[in-house]
């Protein structure tokens, strides 16, 4: 790029909208929800009907109920359409269930579960209609694409079981490629038809993980406004506005008395569902926004590389092995004091988009940075997620660990200054 007098004019700092456009996995969501209690019951029933093939994750409590109790009868052992989800095979799991899927020649394929569950389920309808992963082989984390095929894959229809992940309206699915490393794959062909979101299937999450889904949630929102990247001011605004009912849902949600109640909530097709109400109600809207927030419409303009603490948190949970929810909620303090410092935007952080979010996240902190980061460290102590272990790894390993595995969404950030946001990270507030 040249200015009018035949100067070279020096690339911007930061990546722009022009340089990095919305990416194709991120231009389409399912075509069909399903939302309220009861929903799960009815759409499972419609689907086993249509002769749908049925994967579950058998550690999902929710997930077996339903599909025994409503795909195949209490007393009728499961059928051949109903297959349980491998679970801690890593490598080989995607895989197991594309061979399943071929075998029954399936074209709908409903996965109740979990996240992980849901990228299995995703990433084997793909492979199933012969699919590939591509990707470089060298480090720990990173992007792979999918190569095209001459059919198309099976209809993915999700029933998630947890909170926070999204991967039921979502383009990505995380495949393990075994030595604790792992690729996100990106594609369009990824994202489910259709997602039903029923608190009744939420209903046995114990208090951490809904706290951890809360927080991925909170920070799917705030990750983009607090990251370098310009965005579209309504898409600012959807992501603020959604946050703050985040929190404020969380904070109701787990809430002792709220954790007590023995209320029942009114399913969609007149009965009870067996759960609390109001938690059944905070569940189903934490679930909506979760979803909602993988959708177009809330990112307009936003660059498909915006949530910076998430490439920190997943190469640090790759390489140390821990949840990635846990590396999230020990960086988040440290970033947010970090992002706070920067008086215009720098390659880590919009400052003064920043400070709108510590305003209205953590009005009671008030403009210093020390301050913020110490409301935030108190809000996932509230919540129930701290302490969390200091990260099992040398910030210097992590920190060139996590420039090589995201070059292009870090950059102008140095292995260096990677490694000091994981230092800063370990030290307490």
């Amino acid at each position: 790029m040249h200015a009018t007098d035949g100067r070279a004019v020096p690339p911007p700092p930061v990546p722009s909208l022009l340089s990095t456009p919305v990416l194709l996995w991120q231009s389409s969501g399912p075509r069909r929800l399903r939302i309220g209690a009861g929903r799960a019951r009815a759409e499972l029933a419609r689907l086993t009907a249509a002769g749908a093939l049925v994967l579950y994750d058998p550690a999902a409590p929710s997930a077996v109920e339903l599909v025994h109790r409503h795909t195949c009868g209490p007393r009728t052992p499961i059928g051949p359409a109903v297959l349980p989800l491998p679970v801690g095979e890593g490598v080989d799991a995607p895989r197991r269930v594309a061979r399943e899927i071929a075998r029954h020649g399936a074209r709908t394929v409903a996965v109740v579960g979990g996240g992980s569950a849901m990228d299995t389920a995703k990433l084997a309808a793909v492979l199933a209609v012969g699919g590939e992963p591509r990707f470089t082989a060298g480090p720990r984390s990173g992007l792979a694409l999918l190569s095209r095929t001459d059919r198309p894959a099976p209809t993915v229809i999700a029933f998630p079981t947890t909170l926070g992940t999204g991967s039921e309206t979502s383009g990505v699915a995380r495949l393990p490629i075994g030595e604790r490393r792992s690729r996100l794959v990106c594609s369009t062909t990824l994202c489910p038809a259709g997602a039903v979101l029923d608190p009744c299937l939420t209903g046995t999450l114990p208090r951490p993980l809904l706290a951890a889904g809360a927080l991925e949630i909170l920070l799917r929102l705030t990750g983009p406004l607090l990251g370098p990247h310009p965005m579209a001011d309504a898409a600012a605004e959807w992501l603020l506005e959604y946050a703050a009912l985040v929190r404020r849902t969380a904070d109701k949600l787990l809430s002792a008395e709220t954790l007590r109640s023995a209320d029942t909530l009114p399913s969609t097709d007149g009965s009870r569902c067996s759960d609390m109400e109001p938690a059944a109600a905070l569940r189903l809207r934490l679930a909506t926004v979760s979803a909602a927030s993988h959708q177009v419409w809330p990112r307009v303009g936003v660059s498909p590389f915006a949530f910076l603490l998430w490439y920190f948190a997943d190469t640090a949970a790759t390489v140390t092995g821990t949840a990635k929810n846990a590396a999230l909620a020990r960086l988040f303090p440290a970033y947010l004091e970090l992002a706070l410092g920067v008086r215009g935007r720098s390659p880590w952080a919009d400052g003064p988009r920043a400070r709108r979010v510590a305003r209205v996240l953590f009005p009671e902190a008030g403009p210093d940075p020390a301050h913020c980061r110490e409301a935030a460290a108190e809000l996932l102590r509230r919540w129930g997620i701290a302490p969390v272990a200091p990260l099992g790894a040398d910030p210097g390993r992590l920190g060139s660990a996590t420039v090589a595995s995201w070059p292009r969404a870090l950059t102008g950030i140095t292995a260096k200054d990677a490694a000091a946001l994981y230092e800063s990270a370990n030290t307490p507030c």
